[in-house]
């Protein structure tokens, strides 16, 4: 059920630094301006959801599997990811419900499939569908905190990528790296 987008892409070293240096920025000021990264984020979230949309009812009607519930999700991540891009000041509240619904569903989707198609992966798939059901419903209990842990959280995450970019950079001088994770 987990969908790679990222197998095969080389990287040749300059853009592993170059990728690197543009997250550890981008971190920073994810942790000096956290308000601001709430505002970016909802509208990056918005079009992530759109995208992601996309990519399930693709992957649900390549493979034949779970065509309905491909779909059903994919309209909520549309219907969502619209409301989130056109309107980020005005969802600002409602991004914490959004998340929630968003998360929980996707998370038990992803548990089901893990245990239903049982592949190589099936316990990490199964451990990634229930921490994204408790991810939900963690939101859902404290909402106030959720934007701001969401911002420092994002920050931290660009900034331990950018040393993991620039890392991958120089531990090789004679071949690129793949870039399985997620960017």
């Amino acid at each position: 059920m987990a969908i790679d987008f990222a197998t095969g892409l080389k990287m040749p070293k300059w853009a592993l630094v170059t990728f690197g240096l543009l997250s550890l920025v981008a971190g920073a000021l994810a942790l000096a301006w956290p308000a601001l990264t709430i505002l970016v984020l909802v509208s990056l979230l918005g079009i992530h959801l759109l995208i992601y949309g996309v990519f399930v009812v693709v992957a649900a009607f390549e493979t034949g599997q779970g065509r309905v519930l491909g779909v059903v999700f994919a309209v909520l991540a549309f219907i969502a990811g619209t409301s989130l891009f056109l309107r980020p000041m005005r969802n600002l509240g409602s991004i914490v419900v959004v998340l929630s619904v968003f998360w929980v569903v996707g998370g038990l989707m992803q548990t089901i499939g893990s245990i239903v198609d049982r592949d190589e992966n099936w316990v990490l798939e199964l451990l990634s569908g229930v921490l994204s059901v408790a991810a939900g419903i963690v939101t859902l209990v404290w909402p106030g905190i959720t934007l701001l842990v969401v911002a420092i959280n994002a920050g931290v995450w660009m900034i331990l990528i950018g040393l993991m970019r620039i890392f991958a950079a120089f531990r090789s001088p004679t071949r690129p790296m793949t870039t399985a994770t997620a960017m």
